[in-house]
C-alpha cells in the first residue's frame, strides 16, 4: 500500500511477515534495490516514509534480495517492458509542497 501522509511524505507499506528483508526499488532511485530498506513492525508490515518530488513514478518491492513484486494496492500497476507488473505512484504538487515545508 502507498499512502500520502498529512505532512506530504509518502509511506510505503508491504505485508510480508515471513520476509527477512524488504527494500524499495524504483525509477526515483535508479532501481537500486539496496538504497531504501523498509522496517518491519510487530504485525509483519514493512514500512518506509520518503519525501518525494511531484511526479509519476514506477516501483517494486524487493523481498529477500531475490523476488521483485509489484504493489497492487498502489495507485495502479502496468506491465513492465521486461515482463511482470510494476506499481505506479502519483505524487501531487500539494503533497510534495507539504513534505518540503515540514522538512524545512
Amino acid at each position: 500500500m502507498v499512502h500520502i501522509r498529512p505532512d506530504g511524505s509518502v509511506e510505503f507499506a508491504y505485508y510480508r511477515p515471513s520476509a527477512q528483508q524488504v527494500t524499495l526499488a524504483g525509477d526515483f532511485n535508479h532501481w537500486d534495490a539496496e538504497r531504501h530498506k523498509l522496517r518491519k513492525d510487530e504485525q509483519g508490515w514493512w514500512r518506509l516514509r520518503l519525501a518525494m518530488q511531484p511526479g509519476e513514478y514506477r516501483f517494486k518491492y524487493v523481498i529477500d534480495e531475490t523476488v521483485w513484486e509489484a504493489d497492487f494496492a498502489a495507485y495502479g500497476v502496468e506491465m513492465c517492458k521486461i515482463g511482470g507488473w510494476t506499481s505506479v505512484l502519483y505524487v501531487a504538487e500539494a503533497a510534495a509542497s507539504a513534505a518540503e515545508t515540514m522538512a524545512a
